[in-house]
C-alpha cells in the first residue's frame, strides 16, 4: 500500500503545483520502498487467524472488485488478494471457502455480505479464531470498502504511526461518498471510536439507528477533518420521523460567506490547452458539496462552449479544508478546479495569475442562482 497516488497532473502556477489542493497522497521513493513480498507478508498478519469462510469471501470480493479499482490502488489490491491466499493455503482452507458462495457471508443478505462495497468496511483484521460477526450483532454500512494502515502506508500519508482505515473504495451515491469520504482518506475515528478493524467499524456503524448521521474523523492531505456521514445502512431499528438519537453529531452549519471565484478546465502538459471563466461570485457555506455542484455546473458551461471536446466524465472534486481550492481528474488527464477567495481583490488576484500562466478560452459565466 505504499506506492498510492492521487495525482491530479502537471503543471505550475506562481511556483505552485496546478493540483492545489495538495491531494497526492505520495509514494515511499524507489530506493526505499518495501518490496512486494514484504508488503504480502505484513498484510497476511491482519488475515492469521480468520475464517476461512470470512477468508474466502474475502478473497471473492477483492478479486471482483480488482477491474474496477481506480488504477492508483491496483497495487495494494493485488498485495491483499496475494496475503489473503497465502493465508488460506497456510490455514489449509478448502477452495469452496466452507460453501461461501460467491463471497456471500451465510449470516448475511448479499447486500451485506461482509467485505462487499456497501459496508461500512471490508472485513479484515479480526481477532485470531473469530468468524463474522452473526445478523444479531450491530451492523451498518456507509457505501465503503477499507483496509487497515500498514507501516509502508502511514509513512506514505504522513501519520505517525499506523492507525486507521484507508478507504480504499466508494459506492458512487451511497452515504460515504455524498458526504464527502474519498478514496485515500484514512478514517481516523466513527462515532468516537478508533478504528483500526473493518469490522469494528461495521459494528459501531450499526449501533447508529438506521438513517441517522455520524460523526467520522479522518486524516486527508496530512491534515486531520471532520465530516458528518449519513444516512447510515443499519439493522438498529430507524428512529420516529423527525427524531435524532442521544448523540447524534450536531450539525455543522458554516456561515454563509461570499466567496470571490475563477474556474478553468485544462488538459495537462506543456502544451495544455483549455477553458477558464472570469472571476465570478457565489454566496454559499463553502462546503465540498456546493462547491461540486458549481463546478459541474462550470463543466457543462465549458462543454456547451466548445461541442465535442470535454467528454470524458469527471471525478467528484476533492477540496482544501477552508475551501479555497478545489480540484478533480478525469481518465483523460482534464483537470477541473476552481479557486476561492472571500476578499474580491485576493479573488482578482488569482484569476490574474491564471491569465497570465496559460493562455485560454475565457467564458464570461457565473453560476446560476440556486
Amino acid at each position: 500500500m505504499a506506492a498510492l497516488v492521487v495525482a491530479l497532473g502537471a503543471g505550475m502556477l506562481s511556483g505552485c503545483a496546478v493540483d492545489p489542493v495538495g491531494l497526492a497522497i505520495g509514494a515511499v521513493g524507489a530506493a526505499g520502498a518495501p518490496s512486494q513480498a514484504s508488503q504480502v507478508a505484513e498484510t497476511a498478519s491482519y488475515y492469521r487467524g480468520t475464517s476461512c469462510e470470512a477468508l474466502a469471501m474475502l478473497l471473492q470480493t477483492n478479486t471482483d472488485s480488482l477491474s474496477s479499482t481506480p488504477p492508483e490502488y491496483r497495487q495494494s489490491m493485488s498485495v491483499n488478494i496475494q496475503a489473503l491466499r497465502q493465508v488460506m493455503t497456510e490455514q489449509r482452507c478448502p477452495a469452496s471457502g466452507s460453501g461461501a458462495s460467491a463471497g456471500a457471508s451465510p449470516h448475511l443478505p448479499p447486500a451485506t455480505a461482509a467485505g462487499s462495497p456497501g459496508l461500512g468496511g471490508t472485513a479484515v483484521g479480526t481477532s485470531p479464531g473469530s468468524a463474522p460477526a452473526p445478523a444479531s450483532e450491530p451492523q451498518g454500512r456507509v457505501g465503503i470498502s477499507v483496509a487497515p494502515v500498514t507501516a509502508q502506508t502511514a509513512q506514505a500519508v504522513g501519520l505517525e504511526a499506523p492507525r486507521g482505515l484507508l478507504v480504499m473504495e466508494l459506492m458512487p451515491g451511497q452515504a460515504a461518498d455524498v458526504s464527502g469520504i474519498r478514496p485515500g482518506d484514512v478514517i481516523l475515528e466513527v462515532r468516537g471510536v478508533a478504528m483500526g478493524d473493518p469490522m469494528q467499524m461495521r459494528r459501531v456503524l450499526g449501533l447508529v439507528p438506521d438513517g441517522q448521521s455520524v460523526l467520522v474523523k479522518l486524516w486527508r492531505g496530512r491534515q486531520l477533518r471532520e465530516l458528518v456521514v449519513g444516512p447510515v445502512a443499519s439493522n438498529t431499528p430507524a428512529l420516529p420521523a423527525g427524531a435524532v438519537y442521544a448523540d447524534a453529531p450536531a450539525p455543522m452549519a458554516a456561515p454563509l460567506r461570499e466567496r470571490f471565484c475563477v474556474a478553468q478546465l485544462m488538459t495537462s502538459g506543456a502544451l495544455a490547452g483549455g477553458v477558464r471563466s472570469t472571476l465570478f461570485t457565489v454566496r454559499n457555506t463553502g462546503s465540498e458539496a456546493e462547491s461540486a455542484k458549481t463546478m459541474a455546473a462550470f463543466l457543462q458551461a465549458a462543454q456547451k462552449a466548445q461541442p465535442g471536446r470535454w467528454l470524458a466524465p469527471q471525478m467528484r472534486p476533492t477540496c482544501t479544508g477552508d475551501a479555497t481550492a478545489c480540484s478533480s481528474v478525469n481518465a483523460d488527464s482534464e483537470v477541473l478546479m476552481m479557486l476561492c477567495r472571500t476578499e474580491r481583490g485576493e479573488g482578482a488576484q488569482v484569476y490574474e495569475s491564471l491569465r497570465q500562466s496559460r493562455p485560454m478560452t475565457e467564458l464570461a459565466w457565473s453560476p446560476p442562482t440556486p
